[in-house]
């Protein structure tokens, strides 16, 4: 099978999908319909305006239309409105709008701890490896159960009160504004020039919305230096209790590609260790890890909700954590159909990569 037709199968098979993601919240909120319409309706609940809500959304008609209309919107950006739990905001703001905001600082955050997560778990998955069933086997392998049995949520707080005894709490939470020092604003009181705003609203940063990003490309180095502060502690509690999986994975992985004939021929031949492992054990292991890490950094990217909601990190977490407090349905419909797109992406990037790296998979 080429590498073109493998790619457009895969680009098929992800149509169903997307749609059974869409056809299960279109169904759950019609299970709750009366609670949905509340939301809808905010603080005016009168039955002109719950008439208006049943116009609107065409909740006379049979549920199949409605499922039309409700993939109609999809597709053309009217996903309804936040039900004033936009905190940015403080009002009731197209939800799409909020999502364009808030996703780059998950994608920033998820990134980050990705970054991490490599730097850490990668060494300590060769590492045990190498030293199969010796002390730093031991090590990697206790480390990597404790890393993937820790409560995020009990793991972050107690390094938030650990952290917050030598740092200020403010320091280590939320965005720039909860900073003592406003990077917001130049001296004189204008906004900076990498700050998107809307008269008094701060909507995000400019031009890419990832807030390290824009501070560098517009040289404000004490921004990026003030937000690197704020987003290296939540990074650093998604990394830890991350990399428990890939430690353990990639020295699967490895063991199976020492265990192979070429491995020991190259080692008959007389090659040297150092040369087996990393040009002939580590490629191959790589090519394997990639899946699960593509997967993590998807399931970030779809919101990591308790380590944003915790610190406060202004991302597609914390804004669905305060949703569902609210009952802000049309919030948290989005918020899974966003992260069933995220999801289903990033398993056809990971496939097709995979399925460059090792053709096999395409032929099969």
């Amino acid at each position: 099978m080429k590498m073109w037709t493998y790619i457009v199968r895969r680009l098929l098979a992800m149509i169903p999908v997307i749609l059974g993601v869409t056809l299960l919240t279109f169904l759950l909120t019609r299970a709750q319909i009366g609670l949905w319409i509340a939301s809808l309706l905010g603080r005016i609940r009168t039955p002109s305006a719950r008439l208006a809500i049943i116009r609107q959304y065409h909740l006379n008609a049979p549920v199949y239309v409605q499922y039309f209309y409700y993939l109609e919107g999809l597709v053309t950006g009217h996903w309804g409105f936040t039900s004033g739990n936009d905190l940015v905001a403080g009002a009731y703001r197209p939800v799409l709008q909020v999502m364009i905001e808030r996703f780059p600082n998950t994608v920033e955050l998820a990134v980050l701890s990705v970054i991490l997560v490599v730097i850490f778990s990668i060494p300590l998955g060769v590492i045990s490896a190498v030293q199969r069933d010796k002390i730093p086997d031991h090590l990697s392998r206790l480390w990597a159960m404790i890393s993937y049995s820790i409560p995020t949520f009990w793991f972050a707080l107690l390094l938030l009160f650990a952290v917050s005894h030598y740092v200020s709490i403010f320091a280590l939470t939320g965005s720039l504004s909860t900073s003592p020092v406003n990077y917001y604003l130049t001296s004189t009181g204008a906004y900076q020039p990498w700050v998107s705003h809307q008269g008094g609203l701060i909507l995000g940063t400019k031009p890419t919305g990832l807030l390290l990003v824009d501070t560098l490309l517009y040289g404000d180095f004490p921004a990026f230096i003030n937000g690197f502060e704020h987003i290296i502690l939540p990074a650093l509690i998604v990394a830890l209790t991350n990399m428990g999986v890939i430690v353990r994975y990639l020295r699967s992985s490895m063991l199976d590609v020492m265990g192979q004939d070429y491995v020991r021929t190259a080692r008959a031949k007389g090659v040297t260790e150092k040369i087996v492992i990393n040009r002939h054990v580590k490629r191959n292991a790589y090519t394997s890890t990639v899946t699960i890490m593509g997967l993590l950094l998807a399931g970030l990217l779809g919101g990591v909700v308790i380590v944003e909601d915790i610190f406060a990190w202004p991302g597609i977490g914390y804004w669905l954590a305060q949703a569902a407090i609210v009952d802000d349905f049309a919030s948290i419909m989005a918020g899974v159909f966003v992260f069933a797109i995220v999801v289903v992406i990033a398993n056809l990037v990971v496939d097709i990569l995979y399925a460059y790296l090792d053709p096999r998979v395409r032929l099969g």
